[in-house]
């Protein structure tokens, strides 16, 4: 009996590849131009990929497990950093320290405005002093000479201005005390925080440099949990907000959980020649994709970066038998400079490039028909680090 591949529309992988492509270095490594060589490639033969041995009908999607939110921490760039708690890839909790400032010049600088409030008071005792000494003696003159004015005045007037004086210091005290209080605010808080639970993805430094929004931290969220898939324009009228839908594990079929299609985002287009599902593929084949979003009902037993299946009600999205040849679905294929199109397989437990020759394109399943390889080849997910030689691994999918 023919076996039917699913029709499934491709979701939208977390950074660095998600599961199609998973480092030992953790998931959430963030793609470099410079290759760990230790770092191995997650390979799945062609029939994993295409689901041949699934029984799952024709209105099921893909999608894979991401945070709620994003959440940015900005360093100051007037304060010096200490020491930094956390390494990418590192899961942590609401009030977990990330960083911290050093300490040392602000706890100086306030020894020393403690030497300065000490040298105001001492002023103003002397100036009370000098008050008290020019108030007996003009108190001393009793006549009503010119002389005696005359002394009367520049007396009052030498009071006044001791008095004045007295204002300017303790105006300088309190700024000072107020200089003292915000540094030991920021001594206080010299250990910075995290607001959310998550996964550190990226953590700026000289070589990974800050993101345009200045953020020294970024962690992804893991608090709220949601599935992220990616639709077509042909198919984009198949899903509806508040549908419900029900999510499956790709490894094990008894595992489900459900949810609700809370936004289909139609403002966010993505063309395939330019968006990270196309490596590949000719002008005239490309379309528009749009990402869709499932809030869970309960996330209890996913992980960050895990793909499930989604399966909605039914839909009228044609239900195609691709038993008769060898298919892979579009954003497997990269192309040579040349325009020669090839696939990321796996040699001898080594990454290598296999050149493919592309027949028929299934535009709303998104899929290729291709001569060159067979059901049984490992194919990793494409990514711009790739080198010939780098190690691959393949085994039961998160």
């Amino acid at each position: 009996m023919k076996k039917k591949i699913i029709v499934l529309i491709v979701a939208a992988l977390l950074v660095g590849g998600g599961c199609f492509v998973a480092y030992k270095k953790g998931l959430f490594k963030g793609g470099s131009k410079s290759v760990d060589s230790s770092a191995e490639v997650y390979v799945m033969t062609l029939d994993e990929i295409m689901g041949a041995n699934s029984s799952y009908s024709s209105d099921v999607f893909m999608g894979v497990v991401e945070g709620q939110e994003t959440s940015s921490v900005t360093k100051s760039t007037e304060r010096e950093l200490d020491t930094i708690y956390v390494s990418e890839g590192d899961t942590v909790e609401e009030g977990t320290p990330l960083f911290s400032y050093k300490t040392d010049n602000l706890e100086a600088e306030n020894v020393q405005y403690g030497f300065d409030i000490e040298g105001f008071n001492l002023s103003i005792q002397e100036y009370n002093d000098d008050i008290t000494k020019k108030q007996k003696e003009l108190d001393k003159i009793t006549g009503d000479t010119d002389e005696d004015k005359d002394k009367k005045e520049a007396l009052a007037n030498e009071i006044a201005g001791l008095n004045t004086d007295i204002q300017i210091a303790q105006n300088n005290i309190d700024q000072t005390n107020a200089k003292i209080e915000e540094n030991n605010k920021k001594i206080n808080n010299s250990v910075v925080k995290s607001s959310v639970s998550g996964v550190v993805t990226k953590i700026a430094d000289d070589t990974n440099p800050y993101t345009t929004d200045g953020s020294f931290i970024t962690i992804l969220g893991a608090s709220e949990m949601r599935v992220k898939g990616q639709i077509n324009e042909q198919n984009v009228w198949a899903i509806n907000v508040d549908e419900p839908v029900t999510l499956r594990s790709r490894v094990d079929a008894s595992q489900t959980w459900t949810g609700v299609i809370t936004k289909i985002d139609t403002e966010s287009k993505q063309e395939n020649t330019d968006s990270m599902y196309s490596y590949g593929g000719s002008s005239e084949n490309s379309s528009t994709k749009y990402p869709f979003y499932i809030t869970l009902d309960d996330s209890e037993g996913l992980m960050m970066g895990q793909h499930v299946y989604v399966e909605l009600g039914k839909t009228d999205a044609p239900e195609m038998d691709f038993s008769d040849g060898t298919y892979i679905y579009e954003y497997y294929i990269s192309y040579e400079e040349d325009g020669t199109p090839f696939l990321w397989v796996e040699d001898g437990n080594r990454l290598a490039k296999q050149t493919i020759e592309l027949g028929d394109y299934y535009e709303e399943q998104m899929v290729y028909s291709v001569s060159g390889i067979d059901h049984d080849t490992k194919i990793a997910y494409p990514m711009d680090d790739y080198k010939e030689g780098m190690k691959t691994v393949s085994g039961q999918e998160v």
